[in-house]
């Protein structure tokens, strides 16, 4: 099954947790190590993390407001961390001789290939930054403010990493610090990432009011047709409640577990009459802890586990069908909601990609988005 979770904000958050990078309004879920990782001494003693050195450097301000340090570094330590995974993983070829990420490595990226990974992590991390504040600008121009369910993920944050800081015997905010650097606290911290909430829920809504034309959609098709099938593929929304049982990377479920799980994938059921149902109260159950993936997917053959694909390829299926279906991973409340082209879903991905770059391109160039670093 692919685990990827597309609850944007809050799977940056369960991503930071992991001391994981993100590029902006993005998932990558992959676990990895801080900059400065943890080792563990001998079965009894581990070492409690440092604390990371701040790396902003000057006073930052945009829109006539100053920007923390401690926002800065949460953005280039999250953004690190991402690099750092994919150089530990092979895809960059960047990886020093102590096996850390070679910030001073030459940087292939569009626009740095004269520079390192360091111009490019700094640069990449300023870039974020804007982004999220412009966003998030025009959210609150917009009246929107951070909902229950906003609050319940910053609170399932927080939550996480005091279990971790009570792993070391360290109060949170010296956990922080390991994290993102010895300027941050939950108190730095705070505004942050209510911020970066805003700033996702607002983008979320612009990305809906986008239209393409057929015209658009096929001249995608047509740049990138070696790469599709062109065939017809049944989408299917999912609500997952774990419930793991011969799952690799997973240890097996109790008897009750399996039993909570089947229960909650049956009460789920039973509240939703709409796709806007299986949208709100799933990403509700995801925000919560109660329900391991939210998710859409066109369901190429092979990508899903068999019974997720059995229920989805069935001939008889129809938009708005329903059900659950147990496989190794737990138990998955399914929505049946459209059959389209393989190549739609990456289309309109692409597409809604360009018209936010053309967006943010504008309004980074209005005077009051410069971000100004003295």
């Amino acid at each position: 099954m692919n685990n990827t979770l597309t609850k944007t904000l809050a799977s940056f958050l369960t991503v930071a947790m992991l001391a994981t990078g993100t590029t902006f309004l993005t998932s990558c879920k992959a676990k990895t190590t801080t900059a400065d990782s943890t080792v563990v001494l001998t079965q009894e003693t581990v070492a409690v993390p440092k604390s990371l050195p701040s790396v902003a450097t000057g006073t930052m301000t945009m829109n006539g407001e100053t920007v923390s340090a401690a926002e800065y570094d949460f953005f280039y330590y999250s953004t690190y961390n991402n690099y750092s995974q994919y150089a530990s993983s092979g895809y960059v070829p960047t990886v020093a001789a102590d096996g850390s990420f070679d910030l001073s490595a030459a940087c292939p990226m569009p626009g740095y290939e004269t520079g390192t990974w360091g111009d490019f992590i700094k640069a990449d991390s300023l870039k974020q930054l804007q982004q999220v504040h412009i966003f998030a600008y025009d959210a609150s121009q917009s009246g929107l403010t951070l909902t229950a369910e906003d609050q319940t993920v910053i609170d399932n944050f927080y939550t996480s990493l005091q279990t971790s800081a009570d792993k070391y015997s360290i109060t949170l905010d010296q956990y922080l610090a390991t994290l993102y650097g010895d300027k941050t606290s939950k108190s730095e911290l705070d505004p942050v990432l209510s911020r970066y909430l805003l700033a996702t829920e607002y983008k979320t809504q612009l990305d809906k009011t986008y239209t393409f034309t057929d015209i658009e959609l096929q001249a995608y098709y047509t740049a990138n047709s070696a790469n599709y099938k062109n065939t017809d593929l049944p989408t299917v929304r999912h609500i997952l409640f774990l419930a793991p049982k011969s799952a690799e990377g997973y240890t097996d479920a109790t008897p009750d577990e399996i039993a909570k799980a089947k229960a909650l994938a049956e009460s789920t059921l039973a509240k939703i009459t709409s796709y806007e149902d299986m949208v709100t109260i799933g990403d509700a159950a995801y925000a919560d802890g109660s329900a391991y993936e939210s998710a859409e997917y066109a369901v190429a053959v092979g990508a899903m586990v068999p019974e997720f694909e059995a229920w989805a390829y069935d001939a008889a299926r129809k938009p708005g069908d329903m059900g659950i279906v147990q496989s190794e991973y737990g138990f998955h409340v399914m929505y049946f909601v459209k059959t389209e082209k393989d190549w739609m879903a990456d289309a309109l991905k692409s597409l809604t990609s360009d018209k936010d770059s053309a967006y943010i391109d504008t309004q980074s160039k209005l005077p009051q988005f410069e971000l100004k670093i003295s």
